[in-house]
């Protein structure tokens, strides 16, 4: 039995035209984003985004909680990579607002159940005057914890967009914000439901601190290519210039007192 050759078009041949790889991605895949390496040998500088857009609105908030989760469970540099590209202030603005609504439901629990365990016989218009006051408190304390926590945000990352910048870090400021927002804002709602247990909550916020400091650095390293030391840097140095202003106008009240008690003897 004589050997048939197969039938169809010769791969070989100049004139056919190319087959598809069927291990290769189709043009126009939309592939994630390459992960950077940090400085050092094989530094990879950052690339556009090429097709990349910001997700719908409503899509962007369902997809959080799995963001947190991830970032939580999984930190690194790489998970900040793979999510930062999801930026956009649309999601952020909804995170801040968030926050500060979510600060003060808290800090109304807090003020009810003080209200509750400090509750003693009172007459009719001293109760109304009581629950009068407690409204008004309520109300400016919504109003305030908005404001605190988006005047608390913006400064804490420009701060460290500078320092990043000056230290040679070439990321966005809302790609650094966003991956900042992705811990930040489940460590805090943690940290004000756990705070309303007096003994407990003053031990979990301060391993919530520490792995705050943890998360805060590996999403530096990712938004702007910094090595570990260099974001470090950039985290901490605010905290220890925060530190010193705390421990100077300590000092300073001190001397106050022992000074004000001298001169009354």
């Amino acid at each position: 039995m004589s050997y048939q050759p197969p039938s169809g078009p010769n791969p070989y041949d100049p004139q056919q035209p190319p087959v598809q790889n069927p291990y290769e991605q189709p043009s126009g895949y939309n592939t994630p984003p390459p992960i950077y390496r940090t400085e050092g040998p094989g530094f990879m500088p950052p690339q556009g985004q090429g097709s990349y857009a910001p997700l719908p609105l409503g899509q962007a908030i369902q997809g959080l909680p799995g963001q947190y989760i991830k970032i939580l469970t999984k930190p690194s540099v790489q998970s900040f990579a793979e999510e930062q590209y999801k930026a956009d202030w649309g999601i952020i603005w909804m995170q801040l607002l968030f926050l500060g609504v979510i600060g003060s439901i808290i800090g109304f629990l807090g003020l009810a159940m003080g209200n509750t365990m400090s509750m003693t016989p009172t007459t009719g218009d001293s109760m109304a005057a009581t629950a009068l006051v407690s409204r008004l408190f309520a109300g400016g304390a919504s109003v305030a914890s908005l404001i605190v926590v988006v005047i608390g945000f913006f400064i804490t990352t420009g701060i460290q967009y500078l320092l990043a910048k000056a230290f040679g870090g070439n990321g966005e400021f809302k790609q650094q914000a966003y991956s900042y927002l992705l811990f930040n804002v489940p460590l805090t709602v943690a940290s004000n439901i756990l705070g309303l247990i007096p003994i407990f909550g003053t031990f979990v916020g301060f391993a919530g601190i520490i792995y705050t400091i943890i998360l805060n650095v590996f999403s530096i390293m990712s938004s702007h290519r910094l090595s570990g030391g260099k974001a470090t840097a950039v985290v901490l140095i605010p905290l220890a210039v925060i530190f010193l202003v705390v421990l100077l106008c300590v000092f300073a009240v001190v001397a106050l007192l022992m000074s004000a008690a001298i001169h009354t003897r």
